[in-house]
């Protein structure tokens, strides 16, 4: 038996019934009947054969194969036995995770999650794993492969994102490490001396912000009303002294401050405006207590590297 949109249909294998509109369908009964699977899915053109697909993809809504049980999702835990739900993801080939969230469980609702990971690098494959917790112990990881593509310059702190295309994208960067060059009387080369372990960079960026249409991507240049609220808008972000992520188009991505307030210049008229400022690199993008300083992770010390 099989579901077409919202029309209920049978094939040869099944007993005939009469096709039967139903609209939002949100429940599923079965009774009077003995059943081996029950699998739904939103793929309407799928092949009807003999053997029923085992892999689960993005269509599945559910499958039960009644083996003992009533369970018709792809995992094998249940409220009772699981205490928390951590998110984890990895860039592809790689071996570190990185917990981005650790969330309890106490009902039925927790086991819903939805979130948004502005911490990625553009350009990269990663794998995100959804891992549950059973008697404080790692039970199995639900993973999923993930390609992060931008064709914008990124900027986001732990309550914002702006983005655009507007830019040049050079991101100029100079590295920053201290060390003095003492030159004594009778040697002939210098001394070096490096007094801390302050390793980082700084970067000059370049960009014009504009409001867009309702598709994000054709820009209003000539409502100058809209236009001087938006652009005020992104030097209020740039000037409100949370650590930032800055992401290039080409897969550059730091850990910053804007440590030089933005420079608002026309270029070629009034309306053409560029904004410009540098930023402090302050800590790493692969280090759970730093992205969790800054807000942009909620898994605390307890579950980092796990």
């Amino acid at each position: 038996m099989i579901f077409m949109g919202s029309m209920l249909c049978a094939d040869m294998m099944s007993v005939t019934c009469t096709p039967t509109a139903i609209d939002n369908i949100t429940r599923i009964e079965l009774s009077n009947g003995e059943f081996d699977d029950l699998r739904v899915t939103k793929n309407t053109t799928e092949e009807l054969g003999v053997t029923i697909p085992q892999e689960w993809d993005f269509d599945t809504i559910l499958h039960a194969k009644f083996n003992g049980n009533l369970s018709a999702g792809n995992v094998n835990w249940n409220l009772d036995t699981v205490s928390h739900i951590i998110i984890k993801r990895k860039k592809t080939g790689d071996f570190k995770w990185i917990t981005l969230e650790a969330l309890k469980v106490e009902t039925i609702k927790d086991f819903n999650i939805k979130n948004i990971d502005v911490t990625a690098t553009p350009n990269c494959g990663y794998q995100y794993a959804v891992v549950p917790i059973i008697n404080g112990v790692e039970g199995f990881y639900f993973v999923c492969n993930v390609e992060v593509k931008t064709n914008t310059l990124m900027l986001a702190d732990k309550d914002e994102v702006w983005s655009t295309y507007l830019t040049d994208n050079y991101l100029d960067n100079t590295s920053v490490v201290p060390q003095q060059t003492i030159t004594t009387m009778y040697d002939t080369y210098p001394t070096i001396v490096r007094n801390t372990e302050a390793n980082y960079e700084e970067i000059t960026v370049n960009a014009q912000f504009f409001p867009t249409g309702e598709d994000g991507c054709e820009i209003i240049p000539d409502d100058d009303r809209k236009r001087i609220h938006y652009n005020n808008g992104a030097k209020r972000f740039l000037r409100n002294g949370k650590t930032k992520i800055l992401k290039s188009m080409d897969g550059n991505i730091w850990l910053i401050y804007v440590t030089t307030p933005p420079t608002d210049t026309a270029t070629d008229d009034y309306q053409n405006r560029k904004l410009s400022f540098t930023c402090t690199e302050v800590g790493s993008m692969e280090s759970e207590k730093d992205l969790y300083d800054a807000g942009f992770i909620t898994a605390t010390e307890e579950w980092w590297n796990r």
